[in-house]
C-alpha cells in the first residue's frame, strides 16, 4: 500500500485529547477536564499514534511517568497552531452572520489587571455584548512564551524582551514613580529623584517579577542602595503595604487616573536623567491571525492608553 503524503484523521476528535493529554501532563487530569473516561482518552490517543505511526508520548510510570517524544513535541506545536485557527476562523463566520461572538484569550500582568483591564473591559462589554474573554496572569517573560506557543492571542506586557518572531501591535512608553500613602511627606511632591528614596524604607518585588530587575538597573546607575523592609511576589500586596504605611513603592504599572483617584495612595512622577521609561507593549505572534474580536479588544486597548497618555 502506497504512503499517504498527506494526514488524514480517521477520529479527529483523537486531535483534542492530545492536546489535553500534553497540557495536563497526565491522562487523568485530562480525563477530568474533558469529563471523557481515562480508558476512552488513552484509546483516541493510541489510535492517533497508530495512524502518525510514531511514538507522541513516552509512557513511565509514576506522575512523571508521561512525557512528549520529540515528534509529540512537534506535532504538539502543529496542533495548537491549527486549533487557534479553528477559533479564529469560528469568530469571523460568527461575524458574518451578524452574531458577533467570539473570545478574546490574552495576558497581562498582575498590575495591569488591577490598573487597566476592569475599567476598560466594562466599555468593551458594552458595545460587544457577546464576547467572552479569558485572561492569563503572568510576567512578562511566560507571556511572551504563552504568545510564541500560541496559547494566548496577544499579550500587553511591560518591558517584554522582544525577538523576531514578535509582532508590536501597540506601544507606550510609561514613566516610573514612587507610590506612597496621601500623608506621606512626599505626597504633595509634583515630582522627587530616585536618591530622595533612599531615606525611607521600600516595598520591593521579588526577583520573580520583571519589574525587579529594572529597579535593581535603577537604583544601579544611581549609586544607591535601598532600605528594602518587604518583598512580595504581588503588586496586589505591595499597594496595599504602602497605603498602610509599611513602605514606599516604586511603580511603572501606574496607568490610569481613574485608578488611582480614589485610592489611599498618591503616585509621585521620578525625574531622573539616568532612568527613561518603561515600555508597556501589546505583541502577537508575527504571522498569527487574529479573530476579530480580539482586534476590536486591541483597538480598544490602543485608545484607552492614547486617552491617558494626554495631547
Amino acid at each position: 500500500m502506497p504512503h499517504e503524503t498527506a494526514l488524514s484523521l480517521k477520529h479527529p476528535a483523537a486531535l483534542r485529547y492530545f492536546y489535553e493529554v500534553a497540557k495536563a501532563g497526565s491522562f487523568r487530569q485530562a480525563a477530568e477536564h474533558t469529563h471523557i473516561a481515562v480508558s476512552a482518552i488513552n484509546r483516541h490517543v493510541k489510535h492517533l499514534e497508530d495512524q502518525v505511526g510514531i511514538l507522541l508520548f513516552e509512557r513511565g510510570r509514576g506522575r512523571s511517568g508521561l512525557r512528549l517524544t520529540a515528534a509529540g513535541e512537534i506535532f504538539l506545536h502543529h496542533v495548537k497552531r491549527a486549533m487557534s485557527e479553528l477559533a479564529a476562523a469560528s469568530s469571523e463566520l460568527d461575524a458574518l452572520r451578524g452574531l458577533h461572538r467570539g473570545t478574546v484569550n490574552f495576558g497581562v500582568n498582575e498590575g495591569i489587571w488591577r490598573e487597566l483591564l476592569p475599567h476598560l473591559l466594562l466599555g468593551f462589554k458594552k458595545a460587544h455584548p457577546d464576547i467572552d474573554y479569558r485572561i492569563t496572569v503572568g510576567n512578562s517573560s511566560r507571556l511572551v512564551e504563552l504568545v510564541q506557543e500560541d496559547e494566548i492571542d496577544f499579550a500587553l506586557a511591560f518591558n517584554p524582551q522582544l525577538n523576531a518572531g514578535l509582532e508590536v501591535l501597540v506601544k507606550r512608553n510609561v514613566e516610573s514613580g514612587v507610590m506612597v500613602p496621601r500623608t506621606h511627606p512626599l505626597a504633595k511632591r509634583k515630582s522627587i529623584r530616585l536618591s530622595e528614596c533612599a531615606a525611607y524604607d521600600l516595598v520591593m518585588p521579588d526577583a520573580s517579577l520583571a519589574l525587579r530587575a529594572t529597579l535593581d538597573q535603577m537604583f544601579a546607575r544611581a549609586g544607591i542602595k535601598p532600605r528594602v523592609v518587604l518583598t512580595t511576589n504581588s503588586y496586589e500586596i505591595m499597594r496595599s503595604a504602602t497605603e498602610a504605611g509599611v513602605g514606599i513603592a516604586i511603580l511603572t504599572q501606574h496607568l490610569f487616573h481613574h485608578a488611582h483617584a480614589r485610592r489611599g495612595a498618591a503616585f509621585v512622577p521620578i525625574r531622573e536623567a539616568l532612568i527613561g521609561p518603561q515600555v508597556l507593549a501589546c505583541c502577537a505572534r508575527k504571522g498569527r491571525h487574529l479573530s476579530g474580536a480580539a482586534l476590536a479588544m486591541i483597538a480598544q486597548m490602543e485608545s484607552a492608553l492614547k486617552d491617558e497618555a494626554g495631547p
